[in-house]
């Protein structure tokens, strides 16, 4: 007897052993989050897609819920479409589409045939799904599969597809009381807060769907629909995978918002999966810099401007390069854009340096007064700029088709500049580059190079420059000048002809020259 309760001792203890080694093995797993984000179209604090989704991995990552593994991925979908078929969690935070003709939004990157059939797959498995303000547009076409993913959309379409909204819209400043936050894991230790947004409401909800709860309400919307006023929702799949909208997200400044911020972060957190704290999710705000710096080790950013050229600088080749070399054992991060608008669109504050590899050519638009604004002013409070090549180009009234581009200050910021009546280059080849200033930190050190590019001449402009590099023209004849420097008010200003072609600018001594000129621009040169 005293053996055989012996055995069922042992036998209880190995079960005990069992279940404790698996719930430690359980509670170690990983929670995958994955952001998508869409490229930026708004004015500088609205659809900040790109910095949201960068501000949210950042505070998940030091929040109080362990074992959180976030993925970013830009342009609202990941280039490795793999990576998606072990997320818990996809999150779309992007432009979606009214329907107006012309719209220069992008609709949310998910709603391709071969997109959605994937999307389906992932959710039949149980994978969490989230759609934020904009990106809750969706057409009819998509809308059942979406409903079924996330309880609800904005629906904009009529019976037959024309422009008809059931949804709205409203800018308003609400009170979040007790009575809007609905009782919901999400809304754990989410306290009563006032918050500005342009708030989506009127959301087309599946008919009789049990799953559906409300999470945040606002009292202050004018409407007799049922649930009109839900401006954030909840469901629970079958299958177990839990689906969150929200149409809050048009300000970025709201981040800053303790409890906005957690009833987020709550959703996502909650969406995904995981556990979620009694009192919430617990992070703070970080600023722009403190992103970059915790995200990429980097203190410093850049902002390539490109996506418009001559149909001889190929742009899609360069970028990447000027990119790399800028980033190469260095403390800057860079960013690309490929519209020139986000000059307004992009909080300009946010980088050390801006660098042009854009002209544009044959296209008569240029750009808008508020970007030639948030340009200028940017140089004025000590922003630096980088012109490469051709850029010099830009905004000129002797390009084909100038049309009303033409803009006089951008020869004052720039001190030389391509004329079409009098600049001319040389034919692409190999030349020798003579250094004017070997003890310039931008040049220190640097003998004569021989480099293969395009050696521009007779590039115009009153503005006294000292040159840094020069060469003979085999054209002209002349000591012509490649490279300078210049100060607009308060900014720094770096200017290289050089870099026609991905093989120009991978001369080593073009990729340092290029880097350090950079780098200069910020105020932060270190030459090592």
């Amino acid at each position: 007897m005293r053996d055989y309760t012996l055995k069922i001792i042992k036998a209880l203890l190995l079960i005990i052993i069992s279940v404790g080694t698996s719930t430690a093995q359980k509670s170690s797993e990983q929670t995958k989050i994955v952001l998508l984000a869409g490229a930026k179209s708004h004015e500088a604090g609205e659809h900040e897609y790109i910095k949201t989704v960068r501000l949210i991995k950042v505070m998940l990552d030091n929040s109080n819920v362990k074992n959180l593994e976030t993925e970013i991925h830009y342009n609202g979908w990941p280039e490795d479409e793999g990576t998606l078929e072990d997320a818990d969690l996809i999150l779309n935070f992007s432009d979606g589409y009214d329907g107006i003709e012309g719209t220069p939004f992008a609709p949310v990157a998910f709603r391709t045939p071969e997109r959605m059939k994937l999307i389906e797959r992932l959710m039949n498995r149980g994978c969490g799904f989230i759609t934020m303000h904009f990106a809750t547009f969706i057409r009819d076409e998509e809308g059942e599969q979406v409903l079924d993913w996330v309880g609800g959309y904005f629906d904009w379409q009529g019976d037959n597809g024309e422009k008809n909204w059931y949804s709205s819209i409203k800018t308003i400043s609400a009170d979040i009381n007790k009575e809007s936050l609905m009782k919901h894991p999400i809304t754990n230790g989410v306290e009563p807060f006032t918050i500005k947004e342009e708030f989506y409401y009127n959301i087309r909800f599946k008919e009789d769907d049990d799953r559906l709860k409300p999470i945040l309400t606002i009292s202050e919307l004018e409407t007799e629909k049922e649930n009109g006023k839900v401006v954030a929702w909840a469901v629970e799949r079958e299958n177990g995978g839990r689906g969150f909208g929200s149409t809050m997200g048009h300000y970025y400044e709201n981040w800053e918002n303790k409890n906005y911020r957690k009833l987020l972060l709550n959703a996502i957190v909650w969406t995904a999966g995981a556990k979620l704290p009694r009192k919430g999710v617990e992070s703070r705000f970080y600023d722009d810099k403190e992103v970059t710096q915790m995200l990429y080790g980097k203190s410093l950013k850049a902002l390539i401007l490109t996506g418009n050229h001559h149909p001889a600088h190929h742009w899609e080749q360069t970028t990447p390069i000027l990119k790399e070399t800028l980033e190469e054992d260095s403390e800057m991060k860079v960013d690309i854009s490929t519209d020139i608008e986000d000059l307004i669109q992009y909080n300009l504050a946010d980088y050390d340096v801006l660098l042009f590899n854009y002209c544009n050519w044959e296209d008569p638009k240029g750009i808008s007064t508020k970007s030639k604004e948030a340009l200028i002013n940017y140089m004025k409070t000590g922003g630096g700029l980088v012109i490469v090549h051709f850029a010099n180009g830009a905004f000129h009234y002797s390009l084909p088709n100038a049309g009303e581009s033409d803009w006089p200050e951008y020869r004052e910021i720039v001190p030389r500049v391509w004329d079409h009546e009098v600049s001319g280059h040389d034919t692409f080849g190999a030349f020798k580059v003579n250094v004017v200033d070997s003890d310039h930190p931008i040049t220190l050190g640097n003998e004569p190079f021989t480099t293969v590019d395009e050696l521009y001449f007779n590039q115009v402009g009153n503005i006294p420059i000292t040159p840094l590099l020069t060469a003979i023209s085999k054209k002209t004849g002349k000591e012509e000048p490649l490279a300078w420097i210049h100060e607009y008010d308060k900014g720094k200003v770096f200017q290289i002809l050089l870099g026609h072609s991905a093989e120009s600018i991978q001369v080593p001594e073009v990729k340092q020259i290029i880097k350090r000129g950079t780098f200069w621009s910020t105020g932060k040169l270190r030459v090592e």
